[in-house]
């Protein structure tokens, strides 16, 4: 970690607010991101961010020297994002345990063009769980067994909402 990171830490513990606003500024736009691509709406990507901001600040205690700041300001910061939609009423649906994953018809990536605005209009038309799967595998980086630990849930749930998520963000996309 760089020293003026570490800098930054210890005069937060301290409650310096000069240092916070500076840890702020530094790591903002990139947890609002984070939350955004979560939430799916910028009034509630930015009020999980300032929400974030603030447990992180009050629970520096809890980051350890040694591991990955950013990665533990990340890890804040999904987690009060998918609270924030957990808000709202979460469409993510509970496989039977007899389930059996049906192999997926994917049409054909290569022909359907999209811009990235497109897309991001797109993926913000999804429906909350469809929308949080898809942040937290593609964006985020969490594997399927990760995701269905956040969000409390068997991993074959995880799977097939993956895949209905991945054919309506198409569907969605080819309709445009």
């Amino acid at each position: 970690m760089e020293k003026a990171t570490e800098h930054l830490i210890k005069d937060c513990r301290k409650g310096n607010r000069s240092a916070q606003l500076k840890l702020y500024q530094q790591y903002g736009q990139w947890l609002y991101m984070t939350c955004l691509r979560i939430v799916g709406n910028s009034s509630e990507a930015e009020e999980a961010m300032q929400d974030s901001f603030l447990k992180i600040l009050t629970r520096l205690d809890q980051y350890q020297e040694g591991q990955c700041f950013e990665a533990w300001m990340h890890r804040v910061a999904v987690h009060t994002a998918i609270d924030y939609v957990r808000r709202q009423t979460p469409d993510i649906e509970e496989l039977s345990t007899n389930f059996v994953e049906v192999e997926e018809e994917e049409p054909d990536e290569d022909e359907i063009q999209y811009s990235v605005a497109k897309r991001k209009e797109a993926t913000r038309k999804l429906p909350n769980g469809y929308r949080i799967i898809l942040s937290l595998y593609l964006f985020e980086g969490y594997d399927m067994e990760e995701i269905a630990s956040i969000l409390d849930i068997k991993p074959p749930s995880v799977r097939s909402q993956y895949l209905r998520a991945k054919r309506k963000l198409l569907d969605i996309i080819a309709a445009n």
